[in-house]
């Protein structure tokens, strides 16, 4: 029996579980994982992957790409720039979001968002569908059933940005979470007090400095409104999964609502472990924008116990690229800041640099948050997000003894700025596979013209 390829002798993590083992590969699918051999069987093409870890390729479970801001005006990332920096970070799969306005269908939005990205990415994809407006939806609960038949059955919900139509009420969010729990969907959510918020914004906007945005967003914004869920949630039923988490104290209300039961899941990003407020400082400050803010590096310290603990399930980006110029647009006003960072390429890097390295993360665990469970919350699971017989041949490979100092200009990110410059990272892989494809080889595509990206159908979310 011959295969397409072999990955030899290097350490595969996956399962909970790290061991020497052989990959044999065909037709984009893994057809076996074997312990090393001395003679292994034959295959056309072979990589030797002793000394290296063998990791699932990357699932990326919240991206933003080409994120429309305005009338012509995008984030700085589009779907090409964006997948090209993903793949040379190891991700092999990142799920956007659909871009409807309030109201509006979310099953059209998610067509329209496969057709803007469809022949455009080296990776793979998928969507959530924005569930905003829905007072003003026609029918919200058959929306979402079109939206989980086309393959997306995770739905994102606000508690903020009300001057943009896109904050739910109470009753709204109550709505959405009953037809979930009926669906078998996911309601995602995005957990700051956008009325305080507001409030805040008005009272330090005039401090005409970088300093007012965590002011403004302060701990209390974020705790609230992930308590309120929790307990919208224990009433319905039905699973909440907080997105980008940023403080110790919402991270303690997830740990809680699942300690009683609660089918509550928490996400949170390397910006808010690596990261910290003392960056919202000085004339370079308001780079470093993004919300929920950085905060302190107790709360770095408390969401790495999190998510070594499995209190926290997911680590992800909220990739949202701007460059300088669009950052300096602000002009020291704070409700005009670009919030968002890039992140796509550096995920990995960060999470084994700042957690395995740093003994705050075992590599298994690692896996765990970058892979398994994103896999498994996501529906995924089915191909992605393990090594195993079956799944589609996604890999990225690193020398866990290989470092590289960060410099944007080198990054495929399109922009000239970087919250990780200077920093010295390992775990950036020396081959990311993409159905057994090689797609990105030390931090460069192999093949910049072919588009190996598909759309990925996903199935109903596993509650873990």
């Amino acid at each position: 029996m011959s295969f397409d390829l072999a990955i030899l002798g290097g350490t595969v993590v996956t399962g909970g579980k790290s061991a020497r083992r052989d990959i044999y590969t065909r037709g984009g699918r893994i057809i076996a994982v074997l312990p090393a051999a001395k003679n292994p069987r034959p295959a056309r093409r072979a990589i030797d992957a002793r000394g290296l870890l063998v990791l699932p390729g990357i699932i990326d479970a919240h991206a933003h790409f080409r994120l429309r801001l305005g009338p012509g005006k995008y984030t700085a990332d589009d779907f090409t720039t964006g997948s090209a920096a993903a793949a040379c970070g190891g991700v092999t799969t990142f799920i956007d979001y659909t871009g409807q306005g309030p109201g509006e269908s979310p099953f059209k939005g998610l067509k329209d968002r496969i057709k803007e990205a469809e022949g455009r990415t080296y990776t793979d994809f998928g969507f959530h569908c924005m569930l905003t407006g829905w007072a003003r939806m026609k029918d919200p609960a058959g929306e979402m059933a079109a939206a989980i038949k086309a393959g997306a059955a995770t739905f994102k919900m606000f508690t903020a940005y009300g001057a943009r139509g896109l904050m739910a009420g109470d009753a709204e969010i109550m709505a959405a979470l009953e037809t979930a729990g009926r669906l078998g969907a996911l309601i995602c959510v995005h957990a700051e007090n956008g009325p305080v918020i507001d409030l805040l914004t008005e009272k330090y906007a005039g401090r005409k400095s970088i300093e007012a945005l965590p002011l403004s967003r302060p701990p209390f914004t974020e705790i609230e409104p992930a308590s309120r869920l929790a307990v919208f949630a224990a009433a319905n039923d039905a699973p909440v999964y907080f997105v980008h988490l940023s403080t110790a104290g919402a991270a303690a209300v997830v740990a809680v609502s699942r300690a009683s039961g609660l089918k509550i899941m928490g996400e949170t990003c390397p910006q808010y472990l690596g990261l910290d407020e003392s960056l919202l400082k000085g004339r370079s400050g308001h780079l470093y924008s993004c919300c929920p803010p950085l905060r302190t590096k107790a709360d770095n310290t408390a969401l790495w116990k999190a998510l070594a603990d499995g209190e926290l399930q997911v680590m992800a980006t909220d990739n949202c690229t701007f460059d300088r110029a669009q950052k300096n647009a602000w002009g020291g006003d704070i409700r005009k800041l670009s919030m968002g960072l890039p992140g796509a390429q550096t995920l990995l890097a960060t999470a084994y640099t700042y957690g395995v390295k740093a003994g705050k993360l075992s590599i298994e665990r690692m896996v765990e948050v970058l892979c398994e469970n994103p896999a498994r919350i996501m529906g995924l699971a089915r191909r992605k997000g393990f090594i195993r017989p079956g799944a589609d041949a996604d890999f990225a490979l690193i020398d866990p003894k290989a470092a590289t100092t960060v410099d944007c200009r080198k990054l495929q990110h399109n922009t000239d700025f970087s919250p990780w410059q200077g920093r010295k990272l390992y775990g950036f892989p020396r081959y990311t596979l993409l159905r057994g494809q090689i797609i990105a080889e030390a931090g460069e595509l192999t093949d910049p013209k072919t588009f190996t990206g598909r759309f990925q159908r996903r199935t109903k979310p596993e509650i873990i």
